[in-house]
């Protein structure tokens, strides 16, 4: 994948967790939400490279899950999903902070080209009209109520 991508956001929030929960329940949430049928149709209608599912938790890069292959994987500070289809090649990272008094910073960053005139298209539907952070914003947001659920014993 090209290493010089274009930036289009990041988003982030603070939690309640600590960066190895926050880092936990990236990976939680990616293997639930990226494997079952609705991503996998998706995927293919959008011609994704990486479909099919050996994305696990922990993640290890070499993984792939409908639409991304795990880049990176650097627990609990980094874990990078890269994907191409036919209207982008995207890159969505994402930071896992420590903070002050026990509070974590997530950010989701995109990274992200959009080749040619269809490619344009593409931004303009799901970057230019805010579906995206939409999107990255509601993920996130599950992701921090899956860090912050007291854990079960």
């Amino acid at each position: 994948m090209a290493a010089d991508l274009p930036f289009v956001d990041e988003l982030d929030l603070q939690l309640s967790a600590s960066p190895d929960q926050v880092y936990l329940a990236v990976a939680r949430h990616i293997e639930r939400s990226l494997q079952g049928f609705g991503p996998r149709v998706f995927s293919r209608i959008l011609g994704c490279q990486s479909r099919g599912a050996s994305f696990s938790v922990p993640p290890a890069a070499g993984q792939t899950t409908n639409g991304f292959s795990v880049a990176r994987a650097e627990s609990p500070g980094l874990l990078v999903l890269e994907g191409t289809h036919r209207f982008a090649i995207a890159r969505l990272s994402f930071i896992v902070e420590a903070k002050a008094e026990g509070r974590t910073r997530l950010a989701a960053r995109t990274d992200a080209a959009f080749p040619g005139f269809k490619g344009a298209i593409y931004r303009a539907l799901v970057i230019g009209s805010g579906v995206h952070t939409v999107v990255v914003n509601q993920m996130l947001a599950n992701i921090g109520r899956l860090a912050e659920r007291p854990a079960r014993g």
